[in-house]
């Protein structure tokens, strides 16, 4: 069974109880926001699967070429990710930093750093 295929029979279960829980359960404030959100992912992941299955083959191409720069930008930008991770806990005590900012700065560097490396990877050539 293909990855499409998966989706779709998980929206289509997802969907099918949350038309269950919205029939068979006493309608409330508390609860309306439950019912919808697990409708919506059901039809949320239905129309994923669908969509996945009828662009399956208009990708770009990709070559191993590609697929070593990828794999190589996000394993360099893990690498940096991790050091300014323990960056920011070594100097947490001398300059404190909320959890929300210190997440912020966690994934700005990842996203960052993964663009970084994969485009001087991808410029430098095939002796990467």
């Amino acid at each position: 069974m293909r990855r499409p295929d998966l989706l779709i029979l998980a929206g289509a279960l997802i969907l099918a109880s949350g038309l269950l829980i919205l029939v068979s359960w006493p309608i409330s404030e508390k609860s309306w926001p439950s019912m919808l959100m697990i409708t919506g992912t059901g039809i949320g992941f239905l129309v994923g699967g669908f969509l996945w299955r009828h662009r399956s083959g208009d990708g770009p191409e990709q070559d191993e070429r590609t697929d070593g720069i990828t794999s190589a930008g996000f394993r360099y930008s893990w690498y940096v990710t991790f050091a300014g991770m323990l960056l920011l806990a070594s100097i947490g005590p001398f300059i404190p930093l909320d959890a929300p900012l210190n997440l912020y700065i966690a994934i700005v560097l990842m996203v960052a750093s993964a663009i970084a490396f994969q485009g001087y990877l991808s410029l430098r050539g095939d002796e990467w």
